[in-house]
């Protein structure tokens, strides 16, 4: 089957030209190991021709060519520096920065925000997701999720990591419906971070249809400071406003 062949029913949305633009968009992906793998494949069915992708498994790539094998998709399976992150990310129309490392994803975010790329973002906690754009003007994710601003990478992982950090991120709990024992020992780096499938995948639909908004101009961006807050029962926009208060009680603690 030839590529209108696979995507023909988006024209019942999409202009030809808005297609078309999706066919050509080059998107770098930063992570495919949970919600940017789920991404890939989204964006994948919905037509997005180039991918270029930062993670050592290659199954994203197979499943990505099982759905379009037109799609040219090169994967750096190696961990790259943050220098090589940025040389491998001019060639991107948009970035999608999902490692697991946080503080990494951030200093990605910061790379994109200097060479003047839209970077996206779907962040799942338990039961609560949150999906949106950063444009080069936009507030950093840093300043809008309460992480203290403009550390070098070294110390911005201290910081997320620490446990007195970690300690006053109560919404994972009151809005992402973690469990206190579970909480309290993923504070002390016993645990994982906690999520459950079933908001992964809207929270990467949401983050998949804001690159598409960003490719083909249709529709409204959600972009910081608002963000899609998706829950079990509800999916809105909301304004990030947290971090003076959290960041201040951090100050306090230390």
């Amino acid at each position: 089957m030839s590529y209108d062949e696979f995507f023909g029913r988006n024209l019942g949305i999409f202009e030809p030209e808005e297609q078309e633009r999706i066919k050509d968009a080059r998107v770098l992906i930063v992570g495919c190991g949970g919600v940017g793998g789920a991404v890939a494949l989204i964006l994948a069915r919905s037509g997005v021709g180039n991918f270029t992708l930062i993670d050592p498994d290659v199954a994203t790539k197979e499943a990505i060519l099982n759905i379009n094998p037109e799609a040219k998709v090169k994967v750096h399976e190696q961990a790259l520096s943050l220098a090589e992150v940025e040389e491998v990310m001019k060639p991107a129309d948009i970035v999608f920065p999902a490692a697991d490392d946080w503080a990494y994803s951030f200093m990605v975010f910061r790379i994109a925000k200097k060479q003047g790329k839209p970077a996206v973002m779907a962040y799942p906690v338990g039961g609560l997701g949150r999906a949106c754009t950063f444009l080069p003007d936009s507030p950093s994710p840093e300043e809008c999720l309460a992480i203290p601003f403009g550390l070098p990478y070294d110390e911005l992982k201290g910081v997320i990591e620490a446990p007195e950090f970690r300690r006053i991120l109560l919404y994972y709990m009151t809005e992402g419906k973690w469990k206190k024992e579970w909480f309290d020992r993923w504070v002390e780096g016993e645990l994982p971070h906690a999520q459950i499938c079933t908001i992964v995948w809207p929270t990467a639909c949401f983050t998949a249809m804001e690159v598409l908004k960003l490719i083909t101009g249709k529709w409204k961006l959600v972009a910081a400071p608002y963000h899609w807050h998706i829950t079990p029962t509800t999916a809105r926009i909301k304004k990030f406003g947290l971090t003076r208060r959290l960041l201040s009680r951090l100050s306090r603690r230390k």
